[in-house]
């Protein structure tokens, strides 16, 4: 096993001699057997440990394993404890997705502050298999084909070519102590589910599919950095980029099959979801003027050229619509503005998606964001001011939801909460003689 696991290393060229690295031990048999195969090979290295705090005592007890373990190998030990719950609740995301962040932002911090040259994770052919699975599941493409890289931005994972039941049986031979995490076993998590209801069957039906998936990840990873460089052989010299924008020329895009894929690997750098670049690539033959955001660019669809520029205020997550503009798609959302000579009040809809509003009182740009602490809003058939928090609570709006709901502002004051209600200062009267109509689709 060791000598398997330095011939790994070479290989991959992951370590060179003099270079030292972190190893992320969580107290679990992975991690731990990492770090005796690193303890026997000669290679200098430190432990560090993350407590997520989730798991009360037993998360405090694996802390104190992993210490005493770099004790006994007399190794640099650090470790740093987390709130994840409210990390997570404060950025709205799964308790999964917070861990993975606060992880790997420190461990990258740490390794900088100490001078290390890598941290090394633990991850092994199985769990390459559950990733590719999982990006399958959720909707990917080339890149989320290749899987866990065995290199990447100063991380190293030289397990990747053991088998969980490789490094199973070098724990069991070793007679080497771990910490055994119950909640692997939880199938209410994504990929627990993956490891012990789905991988299962291919293994049925072919005992190597997860030296098949290792070899898929392999030609997905080369296959992507052939595409990627010939992208950037073709487009770059067609693309004009100035201070602070890139202009994409739309006839040169037209002049090859599937404008989404090159557009996926022209805009990638920008952060757009894969489900908005697919909107831009079906917009390529529209009317000009539809501008499309991700969480720090927007793109314009011009007559000629597709504008990306940074937005403005990339922090405040808060996107500006301007007179000009029919069509805003956001991350999860699309808004359509469409405008009207005055309508009879029995002619406007009862559609929660949808609101009318008279537009003499509307000033551009309009804004778009979600919900802050301190919001208000005149509620449709109110006179009196109210709290956006306090009318969530009224109307039943859990807590969980409330982040992901979306405002229409005009100025500083609130327009639409969208679909709930508009502001009694903006609704169409019989005096009404232009009306925005502001459409919502998910």
């Amino acid at each position: 096993m060791i000598e398997r696991f330095l011939k790994n290393i070479q290989q991959s060229e992951l370590i060179t001699p003099g270079q030292h690295i972190i190893l992320a031990v969580s107290g679990g048999m992975d991690s731990v057997a990492m770090a005796h195969l690193f303890y026997h090979s000669g290679y200098p290295f430190a432990i560090a440990h993350c407590n997520f705090k989730l798991r009360g005592s037993d998360s405090d007890a694996d802390a104190l394993f992993v210490e005493q373990l770099a004790v006994k190998m007399n190794v640099p030990f650090f470790s740093k404890s987390f709130d994840t719950r409210s990390y997570g609740e404060s950025r709205n995301i799964s308790i999964q997705m917070a861990a993975r962040e606060l992880r790997y932002q420190w461990f990258g911090e740490l390794r900088k502050l100490k001078g290390y040259d890598y941290v090394a994770t633990a991850h092994h052919k199985d769990d390459q298999a559950e990733t590719v699975l999982i990006n399958i599941a959720r909707g990917t493409g080339m890149r989320g084909l290749k899987g866990i890289p065995v290199k990447e931005n100063g991380l190293i994972r030289p397990l990747l070519g053991f088998h969980r039941n490789e490094i199973e049986a070098f724990v069991d031979e070793q007679k080497i102590a771990y910490r055994e995490d119950l909640s692997n076993k939880e199938e209410k998590y994504t990929r627990n589910k993956i490891r012990h209801q789905v991988i299962p069957v291919f293994k049925e039906i072919n005992s190597a599919f997860t030296d098949h998936v290792e070899e898929l990840s392999r030609i997905a990873s080369g296959t992507q950095k052939l595409f990627s460089m010939l992208v950037q052989q073709t487009f770059d010299p067609y693309i004009v980029r100035e201070k602070d924008s890139v202009k994409i020329p739309l006839d040169v895009l037209s002049g090859y099959p599937s404008p989404d894929v090159l557009l996926f690997e022209l805009l990638r750098e920008f952060g757009f979801q894969p489900s908005v670049i697919a909107d831009i690539a079906e917009a390529l033959e529209g009317q000009p003027g539809k501008i499309f955001y991700s969480s720090s660019h927007s793109c314009l669809k011009d007559r000629n050229y597709l504008v990306v520029a940074p937005r403005k205020k990339p922090e405040s997550n808060e996107y500006a619509v301007s007179n000009s503009q029919d069509e805003v798609v956001l991350p999860g959302a699309r808004f359509i503005f469409k405008s009207h000579p005055a309508i009879p009040l029995s002619q406007i809809p009862s559609n929660p998606d949808s609101a009318f509003v008279d537009s003499d009182k509307i000033r551009f740009p309009l804004r778009i964001r979600h919900p802050r602490d301190g919001d208000f809003f005149t509620p449709l058939g109110m006179s009196g001011k109210k709290k956006l928090s306090d009318f969530f609570i009224d109307e039943k709006v859990l807590r969980t939801d409330k982040a992901s709901k979306w405002i229409v502002l005009s100025g500083e004051k609130i327009v639409w909460v969208v679909g709930m209600r508009i502001d009694e200062r903006f609704r169409v009267t019989s005096t009404t003689k232009n009306v925005l109509e502001i459409k919502f689709l998910r």
